[in-house]
């Protein structure tokens, strides 16, 4: 993993490496407990986690906007890690997956705009954890692209080890959308109602090739999300999820 001298130099105070990991454990982190600890989630087929479980170690993806509602959308945070990237914004995201028990890989993604600096090292971090029987977490697109595009390690990952890929989203009764923000990010409120739907699990195999398999499930992690969505908005209107 990289160390910390080779972390990029902070530009401005708010992006002091300590600060960031304050930011996201204590402050986002406890905002974050209070949401769910006063929420309930209601999942998409119903049996969504026990699935999940039969599955584990599994590869669970959802698009960038959904990464706050982490927490309910895996059946054992203790048995999770996901990738953060080495950057500030990066290094708040991972202090606040360890304030709810989560393991973090910090590496830089790969993508057309960022290259493939850190990609091989999260790439070996994230089979390792699979072929030790941990489950990852992953952001389904590489930040800061705009659109929604099946990040390229992701189906390699699923083929070199042989595990699923569980593409989930969420929505909240209670939430804000960051409309200005690349990933059109949800911030969920307290006393929200989650709508959770897990997307048809995709198994990798010899017989479709990588972007095929990319297509598959970009198609259904945004059939998912917009279901999600819809659900979410009928139960704030209803008072209850259908």
């Amino acid at each position: 993993l990289p160390a910390d001298d080779q972390l990029p130099p902070p530009r401005f105070f708010i992006d002091q490496l300590w600060l960031r990991k304050f930011l996201g454990a204590y402050v986002i982190g406890g905002y974050s407990r209070l949401v769910f600890a006063t929420s309930k989630a209601r999942y998409f087929p119903p049996d969504y986690l026990e699935n999940c479980r039969g599955l584990e170690p599994a590869i669970y993806i959802a698009w960038h906007a959904n990464l706050l509602a982490t927490p309910v959308m895996a059946p054992d945070l203790s048995k999770l890690v996901n990738l953060t990237s080495p950057h500030p914004d990066g290094q708040m995201a991972g202090a606040l997956s360890e304030a709810f028990g989560i393991t973090t890989i910090s590496a830089a993604g790969a993508s057309a705009r960022q290259g493939a600096s850190g990609a091989i090292a999260g790439f070996r971090g994230l089979f390792r954890a699979l072929k030790t029987g941990k489950s990852v977490f992953l952001a389904a697109e590489v930040p800061p692209v705009p659109g929604r595009h099946i990040a390229p390690g992701i189906v390699p990952l699923a083929r070199k080890t042989g595990r699923p890929i569980i593409p989930v989203a969420a929505a909240s009764t209670r939430r804000s959308i960051l409309e200005r923000i690349w990933d059109e990010n949800q911030v969920h409120h307290p006393f929200s109602r989650f709508a959770v739907v897990g997307a048809p699990v995709l198994w990798v195999t010899d017989a479709m090739t990588d972007e095929e398999a990319a297509a598959i499930l970009k198609r259904d992690l945004d059939a998912a999300y917009a279901e999600a969505l819809v659900r979410a908005a009928a139960a704030e209107a209803l008072g209850h999820l259908g």
